[in-house]
């Protein structure tokens, strides 16, 4: 019996495919001032967006109600203290994303729509303009890697 006589047996509610051809994959991340910003650009994004929005606050009283579509997950970071580093989690948290959905499978061609704030850290700065070099990088290998494919 082949693997496809199988399928009868296998609720369809099983299995979730996602095409990232037919996403807009997105990745955004910010601080609490940055929040009117990121309300807009999550109304302003297709219904079909699938992805990521991180927002650091210094406590959990500036966590409130974003609408987003429903592919697009809002993370609220609270500071552990208010000596904490600033952007320091938000960082943490992009780069575990960028972990799962880029650097695990670089050749996927993935475009990511990237929105950063948290500006006022020359860290964060920093490491925004790593994490812009790397997806371009990325990006252009896989460009290259489907070229040599065709």
């Amino acid at each position: 019996m082949s693997a496809t006589d199988h399928s009868d047996e296998i609720e369809s509610s099983d299995f979730i495919f996602i095409c990232p051809s037919h996403l807009e994959c997105v990745l955004a991340a910010g601080d609490s001032s940055d929040v009117a910003a990121l309300r807009d650009w999550c109304a302003a994004l297709p219904k079909k967006s699938y992805g990521r929005v991180f927002i650091e606050v210094d406590s959990p009283q500036q966590i409130e109600s974003l609408d987003a579509p429903p592919g697009v997950g809002i993370t609220w970071l609270v500071r552990e203290s208010r000596e904490a580093l600033a952007g320091a989690r938000l960082m943490d948290a992009v780069d575990a994303w960028l972990d799962e959905w880029m650097r695990g499978d670089p050749l996927s061609g993935r475009y990511v729509h990237l929105w950063t704030g948290a500006r006022d850290s020359a860290d964060v700065t920093a490491q925004w303009d790593r994490v812009r070099s790397e997806l371009a990088e990325i990006w252009t290998a896989a460009a290259e890697y489907r070229e040599q494919r065709a």
